[in-house]
């Protein structure tokens, strides 16, 4: 057999960055579905001209939009934190009418919030921190609430060193998920430009695009630090598979760590005896040639047999110090089998502190290392390393690729059962609302368990989310920890790794395999491991590529999809109707006398209105239905393999629950809407638009029969019987 060659390698290194520019050339394709916002823009213009909205509150609404779509434009092109954030506090304050204004993220190694961009009276205030509940933004952090001060020089809260030039101020959280990151906020100097509930809504959705820019950031970051990890195993792959001689070995090792990864201190012992003896080093003026294993960190790591990070090496009395100057030190045991047989070192200086990624890092290596000691298998090892990572790299290259998150899950599942070489598998996903695992995917395991809910701590993958750590069980159907829905199962060994996305829970991945004489191995633990952290990278990157969608396909008041991705989405079914002979109904749902509501509690109170149709919409419709804001008031739905009755009882349920909308409203007016029913049968089949339109005749004519009631489109003729003053008449 031949050692895997420097153009293999080569070849690798060049296939990772191409993947990494990929993922760019992907993030720069959102830009398209960011375009989608101006056609929104148009039609949300479109709408307001038809109601009775004064002029002025049109265009500036519109002039919101224009920023906020220009400015989630120009966050596709930002991988810089800082340009990122200064491109939204600048575009925020424009539109705010001010030229003061202020962006503060945490820092939660030192439970600190920190100034990161400013313009106007704040910019000599660049890394000025705060603790939390300090000043206005400590108290956003602390109160994860927006925060209106209108006299900001009387204010009690005012820190003493915070310029009080500016007359009024507010300030809302960044917030990723359910937790604040950081706090946005302007100031006003003019004292007749006072802030409002509207400067707090618009300065809330420049936020939620600071939050993008920064989460798009991470993610690539965490992508390229991926791609640089697996460049340096691979270097360090090469030298096992290319040194047989111990001595060269180690030095091959040393400097490739140190040139791969940009290390400045290097160094790597062997133990002999009582006393570890120095093979190779990079970076030091002083020589330790020989350390008593009874001194020194890298004594107590081969005491202890654990690794050691010490962030400040003062804080730690035992520090050797081979040169004046270190910061920090990251030192791991290296094993033959179970046995320590030495230690490798890295060391930072300059202010530089090594961190938790340094020594997971360093763990990764000295295992590569501890293998090399053995030369009998040392060659065979190499070459299932390049094997292992070879899949690895192409199945990586497969899921990140893909945007499509349900895709994408799917293609995780599979790839991972392959690389493990196991039989079966299953992905779950962390629900942070409902504090529990949802299994999303299953793949070969006899039943779709997709949908099922796993409490956090039960079963192997409640208990993999729990501790963080990857579990592996001989035969699940003898585990005590055994669900009792996985009992039509049979016996398998299961290995299971977390999902994380920093110290995030992502969801679980689980691979079994039904050969009992199969034992998952640490190697197995290691490659799965790998694989789920750029898995994670994926789905990340998916779900912000569904939200930068999703901006695209709805309608902003009701959270509905708007009209024109309803009708991409209604053909389809409709096709899927016709082809395999099934039925569909469409519902036309129009609220009573929207203009009144309108005009007697203002258009914010229209607004709630809507809102809680949108709402029921999602509540009481099915996930299968599709529901869409069609114009105005009028909200359209589409219910596949629905029948005349079970649409009628549908569409009564909507019309029920909207009579205690209006209880939320001053005076509390009684809400109430007609809705007009057509169903699409194969027998008698009809365009989408003209079932549309006969929906749109039935609810008309509930509404001209007295309103607040269902009526359903039967036939072809007009003649109207049943009960004309409430619940449902057919038009026959």
């Amino acid at each position: 057999m031949v050692p895997q060659t420097d153009d293999t390698l080569h070849a690798e290194h060049v296939a990772l960055k191409e993947r990494i520019a990929e993922l760019e050339r992907r993030l720069a394709e959102s830009e398209a579905v960011a375009n989608e916002n101006e056609r929104l823009r148009s039609a949300l213009a479109e709408i307001s001209a038809g109601h009775d909205i004064a002029q002025t509150t049109v265009l500036e609404r519109d002039r919101e939009l224009a920023a906020l779509h220009d400015t989630a434009l120009a966050l596709l092109h930002h991988l810089d934190v800082e340009a990122a954030l200064r491109t939204v506090l600048t575009r925020a304050a424009t539109l705010g009418h001010t030229s003061h204004g202020f962006l503060y993220l945490i820092n939660e190694a030192e439970q600190v919030i920190e100034m990161r961009v400013a313009i106007g009276a704040h910019k000599d205030g660049i890394g000025y921190r705060l603790r939390r509940g300090q000043g206005l933004s400590g108290r956003v952090w602390e109160t994860g609430q927006p925060l209106l001060v209108l006299d900001y020089a009387t204010w009690p809260g005012r820190m003493p060193r915070q310029s009080s030039t500016f007359h009024s101020i507010v300030a809302v959280p960044l917030r990723s998920e359910q937790t604040v990151i950081g706090v946005l906020g302007l100031s006003f100097d003019n004292p007749r430009r006072v802030p409002d509930e509207t400067t707090i809504d618009l300065l809330t959705r420049f936020a939620q695009l600071a939050t993008l820019a920064l989460d798009n950031a991470r993610l690539y970051t965490a992508t390229a630090r991926q791609a640089r990890e697996l460049e340096l195993l691979g270097q360090v792959r090469a030298a096992l598979a290319r040194e047989l001689d111990p001595p060269m070995l180690f030095r091959t090792v040393v400097e490739a760590i140190a040139s791969v990864y940009g290390y400045t201190l290097v160094s790597l012992y062997l133990l002999h005896g009582d006393t570890l003896h120095l093979q190779h080093q990079v970076g030091y003026h002083n020589v330790i040639e020989r350390v008593p294993i009874d001194a020194g960190i890298s004594g107590r790591v081969i005491r202890t047999r654990q690794p050691v990070l010490l962030a400040d090496v003062r804080q730690d009395p035992t520090f050797l110090g081979a040169i004046d100057g270190i910061v920090s030190e990251v030192c791991v045991p290296l094993f033959e089998h179970d046995r320590v047989i030495g230690t490798l070192n890295v060391e930072s200086t300059a202010g530089q502190a090594l961190t938790e990624d340094d020594l997971q890092l360093m763990v990764a290596l000295a295992e590569h290392v501890g293998i090399a000691l053995t030369q009998a298998r040392l060659y065979g090892e190499a070459q299932r390393q390049v094997r292992e990572l070879e899949a690895l790299r192409e199945t990586l290259a497969e899921i990140s690729a893909n945007l499509d998150l349900d895709t994408l899950l799917s293609a995780i599942l599979e790839r991972q059962v392959a690389l493990l070489a196991g039989d079966s598998g299953e992905l779950s996903l962390y629900d942070p609302e409902q504090g529990d695992l949802l299994v999303v995917k299953s793949y070969n395991t006899g039943r779709d368990y997709a949908g099922l809910r796993i409490a956090l701590g039960e079963g192997s993958m409640g208990r993999v989310a729990i501790t963080r750590q990857p579990l592996i069980i001989p035969n699940y159907q003898d585990w005590p920890g055994r669900l009792d829905y996985y009992t039509d199962l049979g016996p398998m060994t299961t290995l299971s790794v977390p999902l994380l996305a920093g110290g995030l829970l992502v969801g679980v991945l689980a691979v079994g395999d039904s050969n009992l004489s199969r034992t998952f191995s640490d190697d197995d633990v290691r490659l799965l491991s790998l694989f789920a952290q750029q898995a994670t990278v994926a789905i990340q990157n998916a779900r912000l590529f569904e939200e930068v969608r999703q901006l695209a396909i709805s309608d902003s008041l009701t959270g509905l999809y708007n009209r024109r991705h309803f009708f991409v989405l209604a053909r389809r079914e409709h096709e899927r109707a016709r082809r395999y002979g099934r039925k569909f109904a469409v519902l036309m749902l129009d609220v009573d006398d929207f203009k009144r509501i309108n005009d007697t509690f203002g258009h914010s109170a229209g607004d709630r209105v809507l809102q809680a149709v949108g709402e029921l919409c999602r509540t009481h419709l099915r996930l299968v239905d599709l529901a869409a804001r069609y114009g105005g008031e009028e909200i359209v739905a589409l219910l596949p393999d629905s029948d005349l009755e079970s649409a009628r009882l549908a569409a009564e349920r909507l019309r029920t629950e909207l009579l205690g909308v209006g209880e939320e409203l001053p005076d509390k007016p009684l809400i109430t809407a007609s809705i007009g029913v057509a169903v699409y049968d194969p027998a008698e089949p009809a365009e989408l638009e003209t079932l549309i339109d006969r929906a749109d005749l039935a609810q008309y004519l509930a509404k001209n029969s007295g309103k607040n009631q269902v009526v359903v489109w039967a036939a072809s003729t007009l003649a109207m019987e049943g009960n004309t003053t409430r619940s449902s008449i057919k038009v026959r």
